[in-house]
C-alpha cells in the first residue's frame, strides 16, 4: 500500500509514516531546533564571538606540587636511607625539569650544528631571560653531542629573543639533525660502548631515541655518514656505500604495536640500514637460531639494552598536573 506525497504534503495528520507515530500522542508533528530543557550551545550560542586558534593571552599556569598521598606512599617503600634524603627527593620533584637535546650523527654535518649552537644560543640574553641561564653542554656526554636548557615552553613561544632557538628545535627535530631527548635517557647507552661490529639488542625501545643513539655508535667511526641527508662521502657512489657500511645493527623490539609504529616513525630519521624493527613480548622473544646446519650455540647478542616501563613518577618535573591526581594505583 503506497502513500500519495502530494496528500501527504496537504495533510499534516498524515506526515507521520513509521509504526510509533500512530500511538495516541498530544504532541505537535513539528520539529523543535531548540527544545525546551536542552543544554545551550557550547561557546554562548550561535552569535557567541569565539577566538581562532592562535588568539588570546596565554599565561603560565601555577600548580600545587603538594600530594600527601604522594609522600606518604613512597615513605612506606624505603627507597631513600634518611629523612633528609626523602625531603632532598621531594624538593627536586617539584622542581621543573631542564629541557634538553641531543645533536644527531657524526662528521662534518653535527660540527656545524653544534657550533651553530654555540655561536648563537649559548649568548642568548635580553627581556624575559633574566633569571634563566642560556643553553649549556652537558658535561659528560662525549664531544659537546647534548645540551641542556631552562627555558619553559611559554618562555620559547613568546620571548622574542628565543624564536630562533624555537625554531631550531622544531625543525632539527623533524629533520633528524637533533633529539629531543631527556638527560637521563641518554645515560644507559653509554654503558653499552658499542662497536660498529656489534649486535645490539634493544629489548623496550620505544619511541626510539635510545636505539638512535645506539645507531650512531655503530656510524661513529664512518665520518663521512651523514645521519641528516643519508649519504656517504660526496661522490654519492653504491660502491663507497656498502664499503663503509658497519658490519653490526640493532634489532629494535617493543611490545606495543602501536609503538612500534612511533619507533619507525623515529629511527627512521637516522637513514640507516643497520636497523630492524620488531614487535614481541619481551619474555617470549624469540630464540635466534644461527646457520642451517651449524651446530654451535644458538645466536647471541653483544649487547641487550633494556629500558623497562616504570611508574614513571618521575614525569611529575615536565608534568606537574600529575600532583593534584596521583593516587597509589599510580606507584
Amino acid at each position: 500500500m503506497g502513500f500519495d506525497d502530494k496528500k501527504r504534503k496537504s495533510n499534516p495528520s498524515e506526515r507521520r509514516v513509521q509504526k510509533r507515530d500512530f500511538k495516541r500522542s498530544n504532541r505537535s508533528n513539528t520539529w523543535d531546533k531548540e527544545p525546551k530543557g536542552k543544554r545551550p550551545r557550547r561557546g554562548g550560542g550561535p552569535h557567541h564571538d569565539r577566538k581562532k586558534n592562535g588568539e588570546g593571552k596565554y599565561g603560565a599556569t601555577e600548580y600545587v606540587r603538594e600530594n600527601e598521598h604522594f609522600e606518604k606512599y613512597y615513605k612506606a617503600q624505603k627507597i631513600c636511607v634518611s629523612d633528609e634524603e626523602f625531603e632532598q627527593l621531594m624538593r627536586v620533584l617539584k622542581t621543573d625539569l631542564p629541557s634538553s637535546f641531543r645533536i644527531n650523527g657524526v662528521g662534518n654535518f653535527a660540527s656545524r650544528i653544534k657550533q651553530r649552537v654555540k655561536n648563537e644560543f649559548v649568548t642568548l640574553s635580553g627581556a624575559g631571560l633574566e633569571d634563566v641561564k642560556p643553553p649549556k653542554a652537558v658535561e659528560w656526554y662525549p664531544d659537546s653531542g647534548a645540551w641542556q636548557f631552562s627555558y619553559s615552553r611559554l618562555q620559547l613561544r613568546s620571548v622574542p629573543q628565543l624564536k630562533s632557538l624555537h625554531e631550531f628545535l622544531k625543525s632539527g627535530q623533524e629533520f633528524g639533525s637533533i633529539t629531543r631527548q631527556e638527560v637521563v635517557s641518554m645515560i644507559p647507552t653509554q654503558f653499552l660502548k658499542v662497536e660498529p661490529h656489534h649486535k645490539v639488542l634493544d629489548m623496550c625501545a620505544a619511541p626510539g631515541s635510545k636505539t638512535f643513539q645506539v645507531l650512531e655508535a655503530l656510524h661513529r667511526d664512518f665520518e663521512s655518514y651523514d645521519a641528516s641527508f643519508g649519504s656517504f662521502g660526496t661522490n654519492g657512489e653504491k660502491a663507497e656505500l656498502s664499503a663503509k657500511m658497519p658490519t653490526g645493527f640493532v634489532v629494535a623490539n617493543d611490545a606495543d604495536l602501536k609503538r612500534c609504529n612511533l619507533l619507525t616513525h623515529q629511527t627512521k630519521r637516522a637513514n640507516s640500514p643497520c636497523l630492524l624493527v620488531t614487535n614481541h613480548e619481551g619474555q617470549n622473544f624469540p630464540v635466534i637460531k644461527g646457520e642451517p646446519g651449524n651446530a654451535r650455540d644458538d645466536f647471541k647478542f653483544d649487547s641487550i639494552l633494556c629500558d623497562v616501563p616504570c611508574s614513571g613518577d618521575g614525569t611529575m618535573r615536565k608534568a606537574p598536573d600529575i600532583w593534584s591526581r596521583w593516587h597509589g594505583g599510580f606507584g
